[in-house]
């Protein structure tokens, strides 16, 4: 325990030089938090392993606290969880000399400052939406494209495009390097579900949909709202609510998770329309490189396998809130479902356009753009496939069929699936 006496003076002032800034409120959990860490440490310290404790890496290790920021939710929701479980993991293999502050909810950087702010060291760790930088980040927010190759099946949406997008985002070079010029080290990346419409009014045609405003934050969504007729529109996530609550606009392009998590739309948004819009394709966690390279390369190695982990658990925590939303939507009190079957063909032919002509418009860094796009193509149909054999088809996209789906979704076991990319790929990712 004698180390954290000597840190205590440092965190004090950082945390002090922080507090001064009016948008940096700390997140009251870390001092609870650092209690628990301490007697993380303790344990760990007075009945741990010893063969830990003798590693000559371990024992040259400098304590150090590292600053996680996350814009989109609390240590409550599913990036949050599944990162503070990653922090424990790491705290524990170190013995507790890797300790964590986290700043949830855009309390020290948000959706369009993290990228500087991680790579200047405001935080060692950071979430990124690379269509949120299009300039500074062209190759990831090109990829964002490829979100639109997916079935609108949740489970193979959720765990094969996330992982073809995991093994993607951490091992296409192009990408790295773009990365790093900014100084930072991508950690792991996710997809999301579907995005559909959720709306203010019925929406359930092409002469209905048209003129309607719908949010969306980037090309690959504003695109297929544009196919639908709709004119996209540019809101503020925080603002969001309200718009739809007054009218400023008539439909969020979102996750159906979103009637139950994060915005709760349920209330202003109840008209469900699940017209099939393109995944997030690569919601990713960075980290300072030069934070990185400072590591020994069994703690990168570890850091490796447990964001590896970490989104194999949003995977899991995707399809539980899908799940929660289905129980809203399946009950068809507060939320009514649309049936989109004279929109869906009109989404369906503009991705799959989108994606055709993903490679014609690559950033210059890409030197074999449609090598890249083909074998994107391919993981996500192998990994598809290892779902299928497991016993999960791919559903279809009539009102019947995304009501059952919805339903099956908490019945879901990823294990073997979640093994299959840790035994074939995690591998490749380690020095």
């Amino acid at each position: 325990m004698e180390y954290l006496s000597r840190m205590d003076a440092r965190q004090i002032f950082d945390v002090c030089r922080l507090c001064r800034r009016e948008e940096h409120m700390i997140d009251k959990t870390f001092w609870t938090g650092l209690s628990a860490s301490a007697l993380l440490v303790g344990g760990v310290l007075l009945g741990g392993s010893a063969a830990a404790a003798d590693k000559a890496w371990l024992e040259k290790l400098e304590p150090r606290v590292l600053k996680l920021a996350d814009f989109s939710g609390d240590q409550n929701a599913n990036f949050g969880r599944a990162m503070v479980e990653w922090e424990q993991a790491v705290t524990k293999f170190t013995n507790g000399k890797i300790t964590f502050e986290n700043y949830w909810s855009s309390s020290l950087l948000n959706a369009v400052n993290t990228l500087d702010g991680v790579g200047d060291g405001v935080a060692d760790i950071g979430l990124i939406i690379p269509t949120y930088y299009p300039q500074k980040l062209p190759v990831g927010a090109w990829l964002f494209g490829l979100g639109g190759a997916l079935s609108g099946s949740t489970v193979h949406d959720v765990a094969a495009g996330g992982a073809a997008a995991l093994e993607t985002v951490l091992t296409l070079q192009p990408l790295t390097d773009e990365y790093a010029s900014h100084n930072l080290k991508v950690m792991q990346a996710t997809s999301t579900p579907a995005y559909n419409l959720l709306c203010n009014k019925p929406i359930s045609s092409p002469e209905e949909a048209a003129g309607k405003r719908a949010r969306a934050i980037g090309a690959v969504w504003s695109d297929t709202v544009t196919a639908l007729g709709m004119t996209p529109v540019s809101i503020a996530w925080n603002e969001s609510y309200e718009g739809l609550q007054r009218g400023v606009f008539d439909c969020m392009v979102i996750n159906p998770n979103q009637y139950v998590d994060g915005l709760i739309l349920k209330d202003v948004a109840p008209e469900y329309v699940p017209v099939t819009m393109a995944q997030l394709q690569a919601s990713t966690w960075v980290m300072n490189l030069e934070a990185w390279n400072s590591f020994p390369v069994e703690l990168q190695n570890f850091m490796t396998e447990e964001s590896v982990r970490a989104a194999a658990n949003i995977w899991k925590g995707y399809l539980q809130i899908e799940a929660k939303a289905g129980d809203l939507i399946a009950a068809g009190k507060e939320v009514h479902t649309n049936d989109v079957s004279k929109l869906e063909p009109l989404a369906k032919a503009q991705r799959e356009a989108a994606v055709a002509k993903l490679a014609s418009v690559a950033p210059p860094t890409v030197t074999d753009a449609q090598g890249v796009v083909d074998n994107y193509l391919k993981r996500i149909a192998y990994w598809t496939d290892a779902l299928v054999a497991e016993g999960y088809p791919v559903a279809d996209r009539t009102p019947e069929a995304i009501l059952k789906s919805f339903a099956g979704l908490r019945d879901v076991d990823l294990s073997d699936f979640s093994k299959k990319f840790n035994d074939e790929v995690t591998p490749k990712l380690k020095k």
